[in-house]
């Protein structure tokens, strides 16, 4: 009987215990796809932070490009929000390296107030897509990406500040390696970490 009790009792604390958070990603295919041996960045930041994830990642997508799924970033968000994420990841941006910076520029702000919109208590990140070398196309991108961020309160991940010296991250085809999902997850966790 005692024991009967003591199950009785505990089982309103198990069912009251907080559900892990839940985090959408959005991004290109390095969010998408993840290496045949190795976790993607995506897997390793959210086990390590203990999230639900939702990958919402979609290869050759982007601010301004549809890529396969046929929408960019902010086309995807109203979707998303069946979700109801308590954290949502953008992510990457290269695809987007052949639009003027107007368009760039543009697209970027409006992706972040509709997420900003859509997700209104949500913790937004705003990681930089993950292009070796100097380009005036890729500094367009990443300060508007910046700036974007900041008018919204979002958390701004840059990758190429700590990661453009580093060979190997990305494979001849523009993917990201192994390794590239490694340092984009312990660059991003780190950030997460020390917010």
């Amino acid at each position: 009987m005692a024991i009967l009790v003591a199950a009785m009792m505990a089982s309103p604390l198990v069912a009251c215990s907080p559900e892990p958070p839940t985090a959408v990603f959005l991004g290109d295919s390095a969010t998408a796809t993840a290496p045949t041996d190795a976790p993607s960045w995506v897997d390793s930041v959210s086990q390590d932070q203990g999230w639900i994830e939702v990958n919402a990642g979609c290869e050759g997508s982007g601010y301004t490009q549809r890529g396969v799924c046929m929408a960019t970033y902010r086309e995807q968000l109203p979707v998303l929000a069946a979700d109801e994420p308590d954290v949502v990841v953008v992510s990457g941006g290269i695809d987007d390296l052949g639009a003027t910076p107007g368009e760039i520029r543009a697209a970027v702000r409006a992706t972040y107030l509709e997420a900003r919109e859509t997700f209104p208590e949500a913790t937004i990140y705003a990681v930089t897509g993950l292009a070796i070398g100097t380009d005036d196309a890729v500094d367009v991108l990443d300060n508007a990406v910046e700036e974007a961020a900041a008018s919204v309160g979002a958390i701004y991940v840059d990758l190429g500040e700590g990661l453009d010296d580093t060979p190997g991250l990305v494979s001849a085809d523009g993917d990201l390696t192994a390794a590239g999902h490694a340092a984009v997850a312990e660059l991003t966790t780190n950030v997460i970490g020390g917010e």
